[in-house]
């Protein structure tokens, strides 16, 4: 039986409550409070300080006071110069971007429209569902469909917070944990490992961070609901207090709901909330910040639908008296009774925080972080579509605990950082699988039964890691960045069998077969960065790092029906490198805040774990490494004030230089890398114009995607069949007018704004994949499902700030 972590909430609460002691001792050795100060916010007078004040205001550092200078810097979100001036790839996802989609979008149709990221799903746009998100053609998120070499390859941040499961089979993070996209302000990107002092453990293929709105010197106050297609509804709000003696506070939050767009009897309705607060003290020396996320998102999947039709699989379950399913006999978007096929998801978790900024000196900073996260979820699968079938409950959850510790030293020619952080996670999980007539339609089904499998495994992980970096600086156009990480894995696997569940029917069957074992890793993970401006308007740039990553908990056995020989078990390698130019003009001619970004990049990852669904339920894991490589261009562009244009062009070449199947067996090179795309392809337009006191705003947003290779769960390798390419377009406009503060107090505008999702009505499938029978049986084997991409949709939305 597992052991316990040792540590609980409470002694986190406790943890908290020293930091912020120490905190305030800071404060108190460095003198009285930073004073704050206040101006007023109506907007400017003349029209064409009217336009600028309807626009985002945005204050300059060198105009912004003490405290204003301090409570900006808890602000993460990279600018234009910071990206400019790293050795890294870096992307930066602005409001206008994230408001493409739509106001029901969420984390992953955000994401898409960065250079080299590609999402694919089953909800269309909707934030209540779960997304595969690919980053250069590393994964995280939902991964219903195998053929990934890396699954949990890209850090997610929540304010600068990890959100991964260390060690989670299926995607270590779920997008709709970000279902309220209007409390984001901003997502940053970190193409790659990045330097030691941004890299998290999850970092292989980059770093993703959503930055909450923040914490701000004036009060202000927004609010805003929408509605569309299918049942779509939401409201969504943010207020802040403004600084009062040094404290400043905001609180965001939204609900959001919809149905599928799937057509049949069931709606499969979906909902989510999330919530965001967070406190700021500044003082002299630094600041103090304290945090909370929660989220949680219930939401009904539709199965997948046969691309052509299969003799017996029906719209009523296996050989019935009905229509054949699928997208050329019951409709493209037809989906099953929920009689017949039912599966509800829910994904919840909450974070707790605090960070420290303390300038020990003119040239010493200190910078810490402590969190807490707990993330479960909940999948209650009922599955009738033909005799044997079995339904599904399955509860993961984890506890995590983590800290952080940094220092860095400003010298004449050199800035050097150093620190490290410890991170300590229980992660649980627990399936129970019994026959499909032994519980009612639509009830929850639960783990006290099973009567055909179940799995109950615990996994405990520590991670530690240390790191120097140091950004040298021999003259002012050249940069240095070499860096090197300690980093250590440890892992306690538990084979909890059936301790803990009430009853298990004779002859139920553990999926993990494994017995309790353990393992540790140390490496060491050099790298060096470069940038090299010979113009104060251009630079060159290049790195090159190699990292290590603790394998998924189904590579330690859970889930696994063949026992894991721990001695070859290796920690995923990567060995990255690229090369690149970076532009960036302020103004010349017809180019205004002017980027362009064009980089190479090679990445070869080793020692992968393939996870490959089997018919019966459980997994195997077949061994690979691959090569990832491919160039990424994005430019963007305001050539006057009524324009902002951008583009992203994304080229890849991702193939297997290994592949071995579950058990051994005849190794494969050269095999595709499935679902990569070797295009992508993303514009948009935006244009504004002031007409009688109303700030008019068209977008227009393209989106395409090439053609990709599907993996075949039936032979449990990568094929050489491809799905069709497929182009999205969406348009929006937004109004938005400050005219009416005449009549309600504190009002500053009020926006209103409606759109089309894939406007042309194309019918596309996301995600199609040879399937080896476990879903409908019978002929089904060696055939194409698919989820399809939704139809034309539509949105409209109202807002308020105050």
């Amino acid at each position: 039986m597992y052991k316990k972590l040792p540590l609980k909430p409470l002694l986190v609460a406790i943890a908290a409550t020293g930091a912020l002691n120490i905190t305030v001792m800071a404060a108190a050795q460095a003198g009285v409070t930073a004073p704050t100060t206040s101006a007023s916010s109506g907007l400017a007078s003349g029209v064409g300080s009217s336009i600028t004040n309807i626009g985002e205001v945005k204050a300059q550092s060198a105009g912004m006071s003490g405290p204003a200078q301090q409570l900006a810097s808890t602000d993460e979100k990279l600018t234009k110069k910071k990206i400019f001036s790293s050795t890294q790839s870096e992307a930066v996802i602005n409001k206008k971007q994230m408001r493409a989609f739509g106001p029901s979008a969420g984390a992953a149709q955000a994401l898409s429209t960065a250079p080299g990221v590609t999402v694919r799903g089953y909800a269309g746009i909707a934030s209540t569902g779960r997304y595969a998100i690919s980053v250069r053609g590393v994964k995280v998120g939902w991964a219903s469909v195998a053929g990934d070499p890396e699954r949990s390859g890209i850090s997610i941040l929540f304010d600068g917070i990890p959100m991964n499961n260390l060690v989670g089979n299926n995607g270590s993070w779920d997008s709709n944990e970000i279902p309220i996209l209007q409390m984001i302000s901003g997502i940053n990107v970190i193409y790659g490992p990045g330097n030691p002092a941004s890299r998290w453990f999850d970092s292989l293929g980059g770093t993703i961070n959503f930055v909450p709105v923040q914490p701000s010197m004036k009060p202000s106050a927004e609010a805003g609901t929408f509605f569309g297609s299918n049942g779509t509804y939401g409201v969504h709000f943010d207020a802040k207090t403004g600084a009062y003696d040094g404290w400043s506070a905001v609180l965001a939050g939204g609900y959001t709901q919809n149905n599928t767009f799937r057509t049949g009897s069931f709606n499969a309705p979906s909902r989510a909330f999330a919530y965001f607060g967070k406190v700021v003290k500044t003082f002299r020396s630094g600041t103090f910040s304290m945090g909370g996320y929660v989220d949680s998102a219930n939401e009904f999947r539709p199965n997948f639908i046969p691309v052509s039709p299969i003799s017996g699989i029906t719209t009523e379950g296996l050989n019935a008296n009905a229509p054949l399913y699928s997208q050329t006999t019951s409709g493209y978007y037809s989906s099953l009774p929920e009689s017949v096929w039912f599966k509800q998801i829910i994904v919840q978790d909450y974070m707790l925080y605090s960070k420290l900024h303390l300038k020990l000196d003119s040239n010493v900073g200190l910078h810490e972080m402590l969190w807490y996260r707990h993330g479960h979820r909940i999948h209650n699968r009922i599955n009738n579509f033909q005799p044997g079938n079995t339904t599904e409950y399955y509860y993961p959850n984890s506890d995590t605990f983590g800290d952080k510790l940094y220092f860095d030293w400003k010298l004449p020619y050199n800035t050097v950082k150093a620190g490290g952080y410890w991170i300590q996670q229980q992660y649980n999980t627990l399936i129970s699988m019994t026959k499909n007539n032994d519980i009612p339609q639509t009830a929850i089904a639960s783990f006290t039964n099973p009567t055909v499998a179940y799995n109950n495994d615990t996994t405990n992980t520590t991670y530690l890691a240390g790191f120097v970096q140091d950004a040298i600086k021999p003259i002012a156009n050249l940069t240095l960045t070499p860096g090197i990480s300690a980093v250590e894995f440890s892992t306690q696997f538990y084979n909890n069998g059936a301790v803990g569940i009430p009853y298990v029917a004779p002859g139920a069957v553990n999926y993990t077969a494994t017995p309790n074992n353990s393992k540790t890793y140390t490496k060491l993970e050099p790298s060096v960065g470069l940038r090299y401006a010979p113009v104060k308007w251009g630079a060159l740039y290049g790195n090159y790092a190699l990292t290590y990553q603790n394998p998924i908990n189904g590579a330690f056995g859970a889930y696994n029906s063949n026992i894991v020989n721990y001695s070859t078990l290796k920690p995923v390698k990567s060995t990255d490198y690229e090369v690149g130019a970076k532009f960036l003009i302020t103004k010349w001619m017809f180019l205004h805040n002017f980027t362009l970004n064009v980089n190479y990049y090679h990445d070869h990852l080793s020692n992968e774990t393939v996870a490959i669904a089997l018919a019966n339920g459980t997994q195997e894991f077949a061994g690979a490494g691959a090569t990832l490589n491919g160039v990424n261009l994005t430019v963007a562009d305001n050539p006057s004030w009524h324009w902002h244009l951008y583009a992203n062009l994304g080229l890849s070449h991702n193939y297997f230089n290994s592949y071995t199947p579950s058990g051994g067996g005849i190794s494969s090179s050269g095999l595709p890398v499935s679902y990569n795309p070797n295009m992508t392809l993303t514009a948009g337009a935006y244009y504004r114009a002031y007409v009688d006191g109303v700030l008019i705003s068209p977008n227009l947003v393209d989106q395409y995607t090439s053609s990709q290779y599907l993996f075949d769960n039936l032979t449990g390798t990568p094929s050489q069949q491809k799905m069709p390419g497929y182009n999205v377009l969406n348009a929006g406009v937004t109004f938005k007018t400050d005219k009416l503060d005449r009549y309600i107090p504190t009002l500053k505008s009020v926006s209103l704004s409606a759109g089309l999702t894939n406007l042309l009505g194309r019918k596309y499938n996301p995600i199609e994949y040879i399937t080896s029978g476990g879903y409908f049986g019978g002929n089904s084997a060696g055939t194409i499902l698919a989820d399809p991409g939704a139809p034309r949709q539509y949105y409209v939305a109202v807002s308020a700030k105050f």
